[in-house]
C-alpha cells in the first residue's frame, strides 16, 4: 500500500478508535484494539518510535531499583509484561544476564541512604531482593539469580574492577531493540486490519457538542490536510501527551519529562560477551548498566529534569562525562571520549496527578494513568517500554468500559515473526547459506525480523545484490532498506538508520558513510531524482550532528 493509499483510508473512515502516537505506547494500543475486532486509525507527527521509543536503555525488565522503594506491585507487574514480551516476541526479546557487584566503602548503594550499620548487612539483604525478584517473576524461561566469586564474575565480565570488590551476583532480566519492537507492534496491528501513517501531524481535534468525534491530520510531507473521523480518540503522544489533551480541554495530568542519556562504545574496547553489568553505585542515587548490544556496548543512563523542547532533547557536556566516569568507576579499563562511537537522548514521559511536585525525576513514579478527557476522548500517560502492553490492555479497557482484570486478546498474541519461528529455523538457515549470507548476517535477520527474515531472503534471491551488506563489518544487508520503504513506511534515510536498522548507533560518524548508499536504495521505490538523494543524504548529515559528543 502507498503513502498515498494510506492517508486516503484514513480519510475515508469513520473508524471505532483513532490512537494519535506512534511510539511503543500508541503501537500497543492500537494492536489491543484490533485484536478486540474494532476498527483502529494510528497517526503519528514525525516517524513511528522517532521519539522515546528509540532512545530507552533497550532493557525489558521488572525494576530491580523499586524493590527497596517496596514498590511491589509495580515489580511485579513490570515481571508479569517481561514473561509475556519473552513469550510473544523471541525474536525481539531475549534474557540478558547481569552483573550484579558490591563494593567496600560504597555510601549509597543502589540508590539507598543506608546508615553505617546497615551497610554491612548489605551482601544479605541482596540477596534476599533478588530471591524476591525471582520470586515475584514466577516460572519464566529466564534462571534464577546466584551468588559469585570474584573469579566467576571477571569470568562472566572481564573489564571488571575486582579492587575493593565486596560480593557479586548473577542475575537475569531482558533486552530487546526498542525501535524495532514498535515497529514489529505496529506491523501486527497492521496485519489485523488497522490503518496507520507516520509523518501525520494532528492539528486539532474535532468535536460535535463537546465531544472529540476525530481528528484534523496535516501531512507533514506534503502539507494536505484531511480529517479522520472515529468514536473514541486515544492520546498516546508520550511527553506530547499534555499539550495534545489541551486540545480537548483541561488536561488533568502534567508531563515532567525526565533526559535519559546513553553512550555508545566499540564492544572490542571492552571485550565483552554477552553478560551486562550494574553500575551499582552513582552519584544521584540511580542504577545505571553497561550493557552489550547490537553487536556494540551501551552505557547508560542519566536521570535529569528536561524544560526544553520536547523534539530536541541535548546531549550535554556534563551528561557525557557523567557515564563515562560513572562506568570507568568499575571497570578495569578508563574510558575517555575516544572510546565514544556516538551518544543519544531520550525523555522519558513521567506523570504528575497532583502529588510529588516538586519530587527529582528520579524519584518519580514509573506507573502509567488512565486519564479521560473530554467524551470520546481519553489519555494513557506515564509508563514505561517493558508495560506497553499493559498500558495499551488498561486504557482500552477504560475506553469501552470492559470490565478491568478481563484479559486482552493481546497477552497471549504472538507479535510478527514470532509465529512458528523455532520449526522454520533450519529452512531459513538453508536459504541463507545458498544466498551467501553468513552465520552473523543470519542471527542478525532473525533477531530483527523472525519468520520475516523469509522475505528478505526472497528478495535477495531476486537481486543477489541486495544481499550485500550496508557497510563493512556490519550484518546489515541491502535488503532490509527496500522492506523498511515498501513494508514499513519509511520516508527518510533517518528512519532507515536510525529506527529500522540501527546502524546509525554502531557506525562510525553514525553511519553517515552509507548514507548515499541507502539513498539510492530508497529512491527506487520512492522515486526520487538524484536531485532527492543528494538533498536526503544532506538531511541526514544534518541529524547525524545530534549523535556526536558535544
Amino acid at each position: 500500500m502507498t503513502r498515498s493509499e494510506r492517508l486516503a483510508r484514513l480519510a475515508a473512515g469513520p473508524f471505532d478508535v483513532l490512537v494519535i502516537g506512534g511510539g511503543i505506547t500508541g503501537a500497543g494500543v492500537a494492536l489491543d484494539a484490533a485484536a478486540r475486532g474494532l476498527s483502529v486509525a494510528l497517526v503519528e507527527q514525525g516517524d513511528f518510535a522517532e521519539g522515546t521509543s528509540s532512545r530507552s536503555t533497550k532493557l525489558v525488565h521488572g525494576g530491580l531499583r523499586y524493590l527497596p522503594m517496596l514498590d511491589l506491585g509495580l515489580v511485579r507487574e513490570d515481571l508479569e509484561e517481561r514473561g509475556l514480551l519473552l513469550r510473544n516476541a523471541p525474536h525481539l526479546v531475549r534474557p540478558l544476564p547481569f552483573v550484579l557487584p558490591l563494593y567496600r566503602g560504597a555510601r549509597n548503594p543502589l540508590g539507598l541512604n543506608l546508615p553505617g550499620i546497615v551497610r554491612a548487612a548489605l551482601p544479605v539483604g541482596m540477596a534476599s531482593g533478588l530471591w524476591a525478584y525471582d520470586l515475584l517473576a514466577g516460572r519464566q524461561p529466564v534462571p534464577r539469580h546466584r551468588a559469585l566469586t570474584g573469579a566467576a564474575a571477571a569470568a562472566l565480565f572481564p573489564p571488571l574492577r575486582l579492587e575493593g570488590l565486596r560480593s557479586a551476583y548473577l542475575y537475569y532480566d531482558a533486552v530487546t531493540d526498542d525501535a524495532r519492537l514498535t515497529v514489529t507492534v505496529l506491523r501486527t496491528a497492521v496485519r489485523l486490519g488497522a490503518a496507520a501513517c507516520n509523518y501525520a501531524r494532528v492539528a486539532d481535534l474535532t468535536k460535535v457538542g463537546g465531544r472529540v468525534i476525530g481528528a484534523r491530520v496535516i501531512d507533514a510531507l506534503t502539507g494536505h490536510a484531511l480529517t479522520v473521523s472515529a468514536r473514541t480518540t486515544i492520546n498516546a503522544t508520550g511527553v506530547w501527551a499534555e499539550a495534545v489533551a489541551g486540545l480537548a480541554g483541561r488536561p488533568g495530568f502534567r508531563i515532567r519529562p525526565s533526559k535519559g542519556v546513553h553512550l555508545m562504545v566499540p564492544r572490542a574496547r571492552l571485550r565483552l560477551g554477552r553478560t551486562a553489568l550494574v553500575l551499582p553505585e552513582t552519584d544521584d542515587g540511580r542504577l545505571a548498566f553497561v550493557i552489550p548490544w547490537q553487536g556494540a556496548i551501551l552505557i547508560g543512563t542519566t536521570d535529569t529534569e528536561w524544560l526544553g523542547p520536547p523534539e530536541t532533547p541535548l546531549v550535554e557536556r556534563r551528561d557525557v562525562d557523567y557515564l563515562l566516569d560513572h562506568a570507568s568507576r568499575f571497570l578495569a579499563v578508563r574510558l575517555t571520549d575516544r572510546d565514544v562511537l556516538g551518544a543519544f537522548a531520550g525523555l522519558r514521559p513521567l506523570v504528575s496527578m497532583g502529588t510529588g511536585m516538586r519530587a527529582s525525576s528520579a524519584r518519580l513514579s514509573r506507573r502509567h494513568e488512565v486519564v479521560p478527557g473530554a467524551e470520546g476522548f481519553v489519555s494513557i500517560v506515564g509508563g514505561k517500554l517493558t508495560a506497553y502492553r499493559r498500558m495499551a490492555e488498561d486504557v482500552m479497557d477504560a475506553a469501552t468500559g470492559r470490565r478491568a482484570g478481563a484479559p486482552s486478546p493481546t497477552r497471549r498474541l504472538l507479535l510478527d515473526g514470532a509465529d512458528g519461528l523455532s520449526g522454520a529455523l533450519p529452512e531459513l538457515l538453508a536459504r541463507a547459506r545458498r544466498l551467501g549470507i553468513g552465520r552473523r548476517g543470519f542471527a542478525h535477520l532473525i533477531r530483527a525480523y523472525g519468520t520475516g527474515a523469509a522475505a528478505l531472503l526472497n528478495a535477495v534471491a531476486a537481486r543477489p545484490a541486495l544481499g550485500e551488506p550496508l557497510a563493512p563489518g556490519c550484518p546489515n544487508i541491502a535488503a532490509e532498506v527496500v522492506v523498511a520503504v515498501r513494508e514499513e513506511m519509511a520516508a527518510t534515510i533517518a528512519d532507515v538508520l536510525l529506527r529500522r536498522t540501527r546502524l546509525a548507533h554502531l557506525l562510525p560518524n553514525a553511519g553517515v558513510d552509507a548514507a548515499p548508499r541507502v539513498a539510492a536504495l530508497m529512491a527506487e521505490d520512492l522515486g526520487w531524482s538524484p536531485e532527492d538523494q543528494r538533498a536526503a543524504v544532506h538531511a541526514y548529515r544534518r541529524a547525524a550532528t545530534a549523535m556526536a559528543v558535544p
